[in-house]
């Protein structure tokens, strides 16, 4: 089997209401492999693990945006999805996790498991920092940020005052939880909360901006060129170096140049098109979620697991593809295609 049909295989998890874009799954491939460079292979100076992230946000907010203020998904379908997307994959996970911790003697504690479950980690931490937990769930912020915002677009679907005006409002969202995160930083009156930044008033910035400009990107392209996509990826890739722009620039503009760029990939470059299309890359997005999940126990714990080992970077990053991978075929994506079927 080539490996065009294997990524062609591995996609199918029954009827979607849009169509599958090479060049986006494309898109998720680079958010994976930022995360799992910046985390195994990390660059001094440059925060690829959180750009990673971001783009993947504005991928999210891109495609649910056309889901629900576009082709209208009725919500109980959208949740369907989103449960059958998530939570087979993200429970399993748990599972495991916080079951071998119990098997050998360090049990998590309900302060710690109940709210991981519920998506709350991120406002109701067990510890006082949330990433000192010794549990690998640090990463797991990320899918707060996504469901609470995906609860938050599906209640806008609601207001029938914005039907038509969603794009702007989302837009005036996203610039709000800009406002949030300079009052949490510069106000000094407003306690910000420990790790403010990883908080959904705060991360889903990318979010919401992709998504509103999913609404308004018909306006403008006409008007875009093929470098413009790619400029704007460049100029906000770049806004990621740490040791030349403030971290601070990575979540109040950045988010412009991202969402500006995955938005417009239709009228990028054909090679850019085909760049993110190569088969390889399309697997690695196909399967993100679940290394997304499993690479976080050989990251947070790779200095103990592979000591004394040379080449303990490599070990821990190809363990962390492989299990992944195995997490997708034999149980993420059966599970999604029989609830998608069944539902």
């Amino acid at each position: 089997m080539t490996i065009e049909k294997i990524v062609s295989s591995s996609a199918r998890h029954g009827g979607s209401a849009l169509p599958r874009i090479d060049y986006l799954d494309g898109w998720r491939g680079l958010a994976i492999f930022l995360v799992l460079q910046g985390h195994f292979f990390a660059i001094q100076g440059w925060h690829s693990g959180r750009m990673g992230v971001d783009v993947f946000f504005c991928l999210s907010g891109l495609l649910m945006s056309r889901l629900l203020f576009q082709r209208r998904v009725p919500l109980t379908t959208f949740y369907k999805r989103r449960i059958s997307r998530i939570i087979p994959a993200f429970l399993l996970y748990l599972l495991i996790v916080f079951g071998i911790a119990a098997l050998i003697g360090k049990a998590a504690s309900a302060q710690e498991v109940v709210p991981t479950v519920l998506f709350l980690r991120s406002y109701l931490p067990a510890d006082f920092h949330m990433f000192a937990s010794a549990y690998p769930i640090g990463h797991l912020w990320s899918l707060n940020v996504e469901e609470h915002s995906y609860i938050f677009l599906s209640l806008l679907t609601l207001l029938p005052f914005l039907r038509g005006r969603e794009g702007w409002a989302l837009i005036g969202f996203g610039l709000l939880t800009i406002a949030i995160h300079l009052a949490y930083f510069n106000v000094p009156a407003i306690a910000p909360p420990i790790e403010y930044w990883v908080r959904s008033e705060v991360a889903a910035t990318n979010l919401l901006l992709s998504a509103g400009y999913a609404l308004l990107r018909d306006r403008t392209a006409p008007y875009v060129r093929p470098w413009m996509p790619l400029a704007a990826f460049a100029l906000g890739s770049a806004l990621y170096v740490g040791s030349v722009f403030p971290w601070m620039l990575t979540m109040t503009v950045a988010p412009f140049f991202l969402a500006f760029a995955v938005n417009h990939l239709a009228e990028a470059p054909r090679w850019v098109q085909s760049a993110l299309s190569w088969a390889p890359l399309r697997l690695l997005g196909i399967g993100s979620f679940s290394i997304y999940l499993w690479q976080q126990p050989f990251y947070q714990y790779k200095r103990y697991l592979f000591a004394g080992l040379p080449g303990q970077m490599l070990i821990g990053l190809v363990l962390a593809v492989a299990i992944g991978f195995l997490s997708f075929y034999a149980y993420e994506n059966r599970v999604r295609s029989w609830l998608n079927r069944v539902w």
